[in-house]
């Protein structure tokens, strides 16, 4: 059972158009209103079931919806707010999937400042799950079953308020942690927006001819360098800081490997190689070698 009944997600792309979708799978009571910019990609979700209803004025979607959820890429998330914040109802819920979490809590707060004691809240959420693919041809129902979602609240957030959303996000099969923004962006800049930077430069190494010999292992790696460059623009430009610090501490895991290489250190090499092997093995135990 979910713990809301009326639900708009701004946004009906990959995770906008897979929230319905999942929403809808567990509680088809539940009225999804989905907010797009185009009329095509909102005739997609409906298409699909993600939505009942399809709308490009977000603050008419909101009027009715106990949760809110911002499903677009977060560059767009303070224009949104704005359109939003005198339309949402008392007591409403707003949260959002975004991959960045202390700007945009800053900025939900401030905008919202003025609805608190309307019992408006926003809880900021991370569902960890996603793909290279977008729009909403590409959403699927399962997209979250089984990941992580991180929630960021606040002194400013009401307790019944985060568990709801932590009950909400659960109730869609997920494993919900608790952090605050500002460690949720230094995690996520070494676990997920590293490694697609590096996938990103990567894919700048060879040559064309290089490519046509390239195998499973190179496709796996640069994967993530196939994602939509707005959605990852923006996270870069709103976790700048952790992202640099995360690019230096690799850096200097890179330096110390040109070292081994140019001092011929064989052992170090592979001392350096089974730490790795046995670290993965230790924390991924079971999963793909």
């Amino acid at each position: 059972m979910l713990p809301f009944a009326n639900i708009t997600i701004i946004g009906v792309g990959l995770l906008g158009g897979s929230l319905g979708l999942a929403v809808k799978a567990r509680d088809s009571a539940v009225r999804v209103v989905g907010v797009g910019r185009r009329r095509e990609s909102l005739a997609a979700a409906l298409a699909r079931g993600a939505i009942d209803e399809a709308s490009l004025d977000a603050a008419e979607a909101v009027a009715a919806a106990e949760l809110v959820v911002l499903a677009t890429p977060v560059g767009a998330f303070q224009g949104h707010l704005r359109t939003v914040a005198a339309a949402l109802k008392p007591g409403a819920v707003v949260t959002d999937v975004g991959s960045t979490k202390s700007q945009v809590v800053r900025c939900a707060q401030r905008l919202l400042a003025r609805r608190r004691s309307d019992g408006i809240a926003f809880v900021g959420s991370h569902p960890m799950a996603g793909s290279d693919r977008r729009g909403p041809e590409s959403a699927r129902e399962d997209l979250f079953t089984g990941a992580t979602c991180i929630l960021t609240p606040t002194a400013a957030c009401r307790g019944d308020a985060v568990e709801a959303v932590d009950a909400f996000w659960q109730a869609l099969a997920m494993r919900t942690v608790r952090m605050t923004p500002a460690a949720h962006d230094r995690a996520v800049a070494r676990i997920s927006h590293l490694p697609h930077a590096l996938a990103t430069l990567l894919m700048t190494v060879p040559g064309d001819d290089d490519l046509r010999v390239a195998a499973s292992g190179f496709r796996d790696m640069t994967r993530l360098a196939g994602s939509d460059p707005e959605m990852w623009r923006d996270i870069f430009a709103t976790n700048r800081k952790e992202i640099l610090a995360a690019l230096r501490r690799f850096q200097g895991r890179l330096d110390g490997l040109v070292q081994l290489l140019e001092a011929g250190d064989d052992v170090g090499i592979e001392r350096l190689l089974a730490k790795s092997r046995a670290r993965r093995h230790e924390k991924f135990p079971g999963g793909k070698q």
